[in-house]
Order: structure tokens, then C-alpha cells, then sequence
């Protein structure tokens, strides 16, 4: 008897049973991309591809920051990174954002979490301090580096580079959406970095 379709049958046979934990993950993600929607962070240009900062030719784009711009978007997207963040890398204990975009990502999950916090540039400052890591850190924090959205990964896993060359421990990397999943995999491969998406 199909537990499915609750009579005898093959319909079944090529589905991929999931966990519970696995489908709620399914779920929140599709609710996720539910609330980019709604928000209209989400854009199509078929006709006139939009040009990534890795220098791609794509017919979507999804603006992020936009849904900064939503409180109750906004919350909901923090609670699902965070749940996340909770439940993949509870050893991490301290966020470290990427320049620009994922600045205000992680410096609100870390809030709601109660972690340290720090972010990273693309380079140096050229005045002040010349920093290129800002925050207060030590050699022994457990870092866990959050990102907006991806496309090659490149920026996300040169900040990986700067923080490993300031001593510090990163144990992944969590963007809260992926455009190139495959070059992406196999530049964590290279980097030997966690991914958790």
C-alpha cells in the first residue's frame, strides 16, 4: 500500500523520501524566496541581462538590500538565517560580514544571536586606521562569515583569505542565496571552506 497516494501503485517509486528536519529546511527556504517575491527584490530581464558584480551576463537579479527596506520581510529572513546560523554552526562565536551587502545581514543575526561581531572590506581603508577587518577580535574567535548572495563566491572567499591571514579560525561561510552552485562548490573545495546553505 503507497503511503503517498494511500492505494497500491508505482507512482511513488522515484521520490526521494526527506526527513522531517529536511522538509522544514525545504519549506523555509521556499517561503524565503516567497518573501524576495512579495518585496519585489526578485527581477527578470530576459531581453537585457543584468551584469553581476563578477562580470555575468544574468536574466535574474536579486536586489537584497531591498528587503532591508521591509521590517517584517527583513525579521522573517534574520530568523531563518539565524536558525540556521543556531543550528549548522553552533561552534562559531563570532559573525564576520562581507563588504557591503552582507554587512547589515550579519551584524542583525548576530544581534539576535548576542555574538561578537566584525566585518571585512575588499581592501584597506586608504585613511584612519587602514583597516581592512573592522571590530575587535582575538586569534582564538571561531568565525563564521555571512553574505547576502553569491555568485562566483571570489569576494566572499577572499574575505575567507584575509581573515585566515589575520589568524583567526573560519569555520563557514553562510549566504542566504547562491546563484552558481557548481563553480561555487568547487571554489570552497580549493579554499577548503564549509559551506551551508
Amino acid at each position: 500500500m503507497c503511503k503517498v497516494f494511500n492505494k497500491s501503485c508505482n507512482e511513488c517509486s522515484n521520490l526521494t523520501l526527506i526527513s522531517p528536519h529536511e522538509f522544514t529546511i525545504m519549506t523555509n527556504q521556499k517561503a524565503v524566496a516567497e518573501k524576495l517575491l512579495q518585496v519585489g527584490a526578485v527581477k527578470l530581464s530576459p531581453n537585457e541581462p543584468f551584469t553581476w558584480a563578477s562580470g555575468w551576463k544574468s536574466p535574474i537579479y536579486c536586489d537584497n538590500r531591498k528587503v532591508l527596506s521591509f521590517p517584517y520581510v527583513r525579521d522573517f529572513i534574520k530568523s531563518e538565517m539565524c536558525n540556521v546560523i543556531f543550528e549548522k554552526f553552533d561552534g562559531a562565536d563570532m559573525l564576520a560580514g562581507v563588504a557591503t551587502a552582507g554587512i547589515p545581514w550579519g551584524a542583525m543575526a548576530a544581534d539576535q544571536l548576542k555574538l561578537p561581531y566584525i566585518y571585512v572590506r575588499p581592501k584597506p581603508k586608504e585613511h584612519g586606521l587602514g583597516n581592512q577587518i573592522e571590530g575587535a577580535y582575538t586569534s582564538s574567535n571561531k568565525i563564521l562569515v555571512i553574505e547576502d548572495l553569491i555568485s562566483t563566491g571570489k569576494s566572499s572567499l577572499q574575505v575567507v583569505d584575509v581573515l585566515r591571514n589575520a589568524g583567526l579560525e573560519v569555520l563557514g561561510w553562510y549566504p542566504f542565496l547562491i546563484m552558481d552552485l557548481i563553480l561555487l562548490m568547487m571554489l570552497l573545495k580549493k579554499q577548503a571552506c564549509h559551506l551551508f546553505h
